[in-house]
Formats: structure tokens, sequence, C-alpha cells
């Protein structure tokens, strides 16, 4: 894939850059932005009404001031919601200590150039693929991801050439998901180092895009780098280190 292909260190800005802003935040997403990620990732849900927000868990009760099932809300109650948990969480208006929409996410991916990396956590692909398209985004510029494999196969279903990515890949699997073809996995290992090297081997030798768990400190930075891993998710490195 294009996006592959640049002198960035490829970091993927975990729920936004979360030590300067509350996570999943458009605070988080613009300082990833403007430290100029590879990559930004968020969670999508969707809401009573139809629309898509941003948010790792499937409620608001770790986030906000008042709490709720995200699928039980519109997107008018979850506009009302101020998000009081998070980094740095006294440094921003009330505009931005919000639950931010999937397009507010976009405009910042597309603002600064960074890949949106997005996990999904609705099976309403079809919905998420047409809005992806609706705002300029396509194969060349996105990378969809997800824990559940039937929610990558859907999106294989609709869209031939869009690059998806099995979080904490089941490894006696990925012959069978790299013939979904423009693929990539993430494996479970903790430590990077208890990460058997014929494992990373064998998911290039099928063609897939491959990296570990968080790379959160200068010491696992260079070991995956030396181990040639294709992108490199993170809670607090960036690339103007």
């Amino acid at each position: 894939m294009d996006f592959f292909k640049t002198n960035k260190t490829r970091f993927i800005s975990h729920r936004g850059f979360t030590p300067l802003a509350p996570e999943n935040s458009l605070p988080s997403f613009s300082y990833a932005g403007k430290f100029s990620q590879w990559a930004i990732e968020t969670d999508l849900h969707l809401t009573k009404d139809g629309h898509i927000v941003c948010c790792h868990n499937d409620s608001l009760d770790a986030y906000c001031d008042y709490g709720g099932k995200i699928i039980d809300m519109s997107l008018m109650d979850i506009k009302k919601r101020k998000i009081v948990k998070g980094n740095r969480v006294g440094c921003f208006s009330d505009d931005e200590l919000r639950i931010p929409t999937f397009f507010e996410y976009l405009n910042v991916c597309k603002k600064y150039g960074s890949i949106p990396f997005i996990e999904l956590k609705t099976n309403d692909v079809d919905r998420i693929l047409f809005y992806l398209k609706q705002q300029g985004f396509s194969h060349k510029n996105t990378i969809i991801s997800s824990i559940s494999l039937d929610y990558l196969k859907q999106v294989r279903d609709i869209d031939k050439n869009m690059f998806i990515h099995w979080i904490f890949a089941d490894e006696n699997q990925l012959e069978a998901f790299s013939n979904l073809k423009n693929a990539g996995v993430s494996l479970n290992y903790v430590d990077a180092k208890s990460c058997p090297t014929k494992n990373i081997i064998k998911a290039k030798d099928l063609g897939l895009k491959i990296c570990l768990r968080a790379c959160d400190n200068v010491e696992n930075l260079n070991y995956m780098q030396k181990i040639n891993l294709d992108y490199l998710p993170t809670n607090c490195l960036h690339d103007k280190l």
C-alpha cells in the first residue's frame, strides 16, 4: 500500500496523543497530528439515532461527568456530556472536552495528513465505509482494524482493496486471514522480546504487515525497528523525538 512508503516512523498514536490530552478527544487527535504521527487510532461506536462517535468503551462512565451506554443515547445526549477524566483535562475548553464525532476525527486526520486507523466496535460497516468515501478517504489512505474477524470480513466483502488489520490475531488463522489480501496483524505479546522471531517471519512470508503491542519507550522502539515491524502502536512516543 502506498501509505507504507514514507520516511516517517510509522507510529500509530493510540487513542490520539494521550500524554497531553484525554484519550479519544479532539485535543488528543490534534496533538497527534501536530506531532506528525503516521496514523491516529480511534474506536467507533454507534449512537441510538445512528451517529458515529469516537470512544474506546461502549459507555461514557469512565470519561464524562454523566455516563451511560452510547447505544442508548442520541448524539444530542452525548454532546451534553463533558469529558472530566484524562491528562491535562483542565487545560481545554468545554467545547474541546466532549466526545468527538467520526467526522470531526476525520477532519483532524485530513488537516494533518495522518492516516485514520479505525477500530470497529460496531457492526455498522456499510455506514462507516460510506462516510469514509463521502469524506474523501479510501484504501489509499485508511486502515480499518478490529478484534472481530467477522467485522473485517464484512469490510472485505464491501471493499476489496481496503487495508484491514486484525488486532491480537489468532496465530493459528494467519494463513486464512492472509487470503483476504491487503492485511496486517498485531500479535498479543506484552513484552516484544518474548515474541518468537519465527512468528514474525511467518506473518511476513504470508504477505501480512505486522506489529506488536504498544511501543512505549525508546528501548522497545529500537527493538521493534530492529526486528522490522511495519507499524508501531504507541501511547506516548511521537514522530518529533
